[in-house]
């Protein structure tokens, strides 16, 4: 039965270990060639909204971040908001070309030792200076990845994604079937996409923003999940910043169980074969991801839920959240990191 975490562990969390394996040859006399890398007994996932591509890390060239990520020893990262968009410790818009990220998550990444990346388009938009969205997604990985399908929405039937998603597919060393791994960025705010100022009042009033954040939930799982003829059995992780609100969190907000501010969630709860990994493991204990909010979640397939061992919401000395004294932007993030280990044998 998995293990069920108390709150203050998070703070304790260390390193992954992996078994070890001797140097020597098995053989006397024979050349000892190249050593076969140790089996992992744990697969970790490490998921992050990293606040304007780690707008904090840029005047230190990422180091406090790479060395977090190091110390945590995650075998594949799923970020959001993967893009630089300000100047160190501004609010001026960056140019495109003068981002290092997302063109450089390759070597990024090589320094927490993951050779493979992948990072999903970003979409035209005529409301960014520079032309296009800001806040793309990132994975990053010890093992192979397979970009499967970036998922970017269908305008003529008024499902607009926001954010371009992605579904990936990544080989695990001892894993009998491919993860699946399904990251977005959901539209923000009670207001519908594209409604005009005049009218902005009257849509947050009828909460449109959930509506559509239901589209997009639509949307990904209808060309993803939902194609799978066995969703419990395979493995799937459906993480992101879905800038929304759980019923499952109603003890902490008390807000009338009815209210449309639960709109996208329930659909997620009720309508998908996934389940919320965190609320799983932590039921009836609020975990904020976002300051006081919980808007960033990490649901998974019955398989992986079955592999699971340990969830931990992260808030160590690191990850705490600092105002920056600049704008709404946050040291490290506004947001807070979620890791999460499972049994590689029960990946099948």
């Amino acid at each position: 039965m998995r293990r069920i975490l108390r709150y203050f562990f998070a703070f304790a969390i260390t390193a992954a270990t992996a078994l070890s394996v001797s140097s020597e040859s098995a053989f006397a006399g024979k050349p000892k060639g190249k050593e076969k890398e140790p089996q992992k007994k744990t697969l970790r996932v490490l998921y992050w909204n990293i606040q304007n591509g780690m707008w904090a890390g840029q005047g230190d060239n990422y180091q406090k971040f790479v060395d977090w990520i190091n110390s945590k020893n995650p075998d594949v990262c799923i970020f959001c908001e993967a893009a630089q968009i300000y100047y160190t410790g501004t609010a001026d818009h960056m140019p495109n070309e003068e981002r290092y990220l997302p063109a450089h998550w390759d070597e990024l990444c090589a320094r927490w030792g993951h050779q493979y990346h992948k990072v999903t388009p970003r979409r035209p938009s005529t409301s960014t200076p520079f032309g296009l969205g800001n806040y793309p997604q990132c994975i990053t990985s010890r093992y192979p990845i397979d970009s499967i399908t970036v998922l970017k929405g269908n305008r003529k039937a008024d499902t607009v994604l926001v954010n371009y998603g992605g579904w990936y597919q990544i080989h695990v060393n001892g894993a009998e079937k491919p993860l699946n791994i399904v990251t977005m960025h959901l539209k923000n705010g009670k207001a519908g996409y594209a409604v005009p100022a005049d009218k902005k009042k009257q849509s947050e009033e009828r909460y449109e923003g959930e509506l559509h954040r239901v589209k997009e939930l639509k949307y990904l799982m209808d060309h993803t999940i939902r194609k799978s003829e066995d969703p419990a059995g395979e493995l799937w992780i459906m993480a992101g910043d879905y800038n929304s609100y759980s019923p499952l969190d109603n003890h902490k907000y008390r807000w009338n169980k009815a209210s449309l501010g639960f709109t996208t969630q329930t659909y997620m709860l009720s309508e998908s074969p996934y389940f919320d990994l965190v609320a799983e493991s932590f039921p009836e204990t609020f975990m904020p991801s976002c300051g006081g909010l919980r808007i960033d979640y990490f649901y998974v397939s019955k398989a992986m839920l079955n592999a699971c061992t340990d969830v931990y919401p992260m808030r160590d000395s690191y990850t705490t959240r600092e105002h920056s004294g600049v704008s709404k932007f946050y040291i490290p993030s506004d947001h807070y990191p979620i890791i999460a280990d499972f049994k590689i044998s029960k990946l099948k």
